[in-house]
C-alpha cells in the first residue's frame, strides 16, 4: 500500500538553562525593575523538534461529470438529468450514503457554430443546440471499490472524469501522537548541548508551533471526456508523498 507523511515541525521549545554566570547574560536591577518575560530575564535555550510519521489513505474522492448536447435546451437538461439520476442510484447501491455524494456545478448554456473572416474575426454565430453539464463528487470509504464503482459510472452515463483525491480518516489522532514526539525531539536536542557543559535544563519556558505539513494526498486529475465503452474497473493507486 502506497504510503503519505505527516509531519509536525515544533518551531521552538525554550527551556531555562542553568547556566554559570559567567554564560548567561548578568541582570542588574534596573533590568530586572522592567517586569520582562521570564523568558528574557534568564539564560535559556531554544532548539526545535519535529516529527513525522508515514500512513496508508483509507478515503478516495471521484469527482464525475456528464456532459449533454442536444438541439434544444429542455432536451439536454431532460436527457442530461436522466445520466446523472442513474449515476447517484448506482452510488447508493453500492452502500454509500447520501452525506457522501456532492454536486458539484450544474450549467445549461448553448452552443454556437461560428464562422471566421479572412482576418479571423468572427462574422457569424449560428445557435447549433445547447449543451448541459452536471458534476458529482463522491467520497469512497473503502478506496478498494473506487476504480470499480469509476467503471461503473462510465456505464450508466459519465463521460468525463476530472480527478481522484485520497484522504486519511485519523489525521487528528495521528496529529496528538506527533505532538508529543516533537516535543520530545526537542527535549533531546537541548539534553545533547546542554550535557556537554556539564549543565542542567530547568523548566520549559515556551512553546512556540508551526502548521501541520501534509504530503498531497494524491490528486490525479482526469483525461477530459471518456469514450464510451464496455464498463471496467479503473485502475486506482495512491500515489506516494512525502
Amino acid at each position: 500500500m502506497s504510503t503519505f507523511r505527516f509531519s509536525l515541525p515544533l518551531a521552538r521549545l525554550a527551556f531555562v538553562a542553568a547556566l554559570p554566570l559567567a554564560i548567561g547574560t548578568p541582570l542588574n536591577i534596573a533590568h530586572a525593575q522592567q517586569a520582562l518575560p521570564l523568558k528574557d530575564s534568564v539564560p535559556y535555550i531554544t532548539t526545535t523538534g519535529v516529527a513525522s510519521t508515514e500512513v496508508g489513505p483509507d478515503v478516495a474522492t471521484i469527482s464525475v461529470a456528464v456532459d449533454t448536447e442536444r438541439p434544444t435546451a429542455a432536451d439536454a437538461a431532460r436527457d442530461n438529468a436522466r445520466a446523472v439520476q442513474a449515476m447517484i442510484g448506482e452510488i447508493k447501491a453500492q452502500g454509500i450514503e447520501a452525506k457522501d455524494i456532492k454536486t458539484l456545478p450544474v450549467t445549461l448554456s448553448p452552443v454556437y457554430d461560428e464562422v471566421h473572416g479572412a482576418n479571423g474575426n468572427v462574422t457569424k454565430r449560428m445557435l447549433r443546440g445547447y449543451a448541459a453539464h452536471n458534476s458529482l463528487s463522491v467520497r469512497i470509504r473503502d478506496i478498494t471499490k473506487a476504480g470499480v464503482l469509476l467503471g461503473q459510472l462510465m456505464d450508466k452515463g459519465a463521460n468525463s472524469f476530472e480527478r481522484i483525491e485520497f484522504d486519511y480518516s485519523q489525521k487528528e489522532t495521528k496529529y496528538d501522537a506527533l505532538r508529543g514526539d516533537a516535543v520530545r525531539d526537542a527535549l533531546r536536542k537541548a539534553n545533547s548541548y546542554v550535557n556537554g557543559l556539564g549543565l542542567k535544563l530547568g523548566r520549559v519556558l515556551e512553546i512556540v508551533t508551526q502548521q501541520p505539513v501534509v504530503g498531497t494526498l494524491g490528486a490525479v486529475g482526469g483525461a477530459g471526456m471518456l469514450e464510451r465503452e464496455a464498463p471496467a474497473a479503473i485502475p486506482v493507486e495512491p500515489r506516494v508523498k512525502t
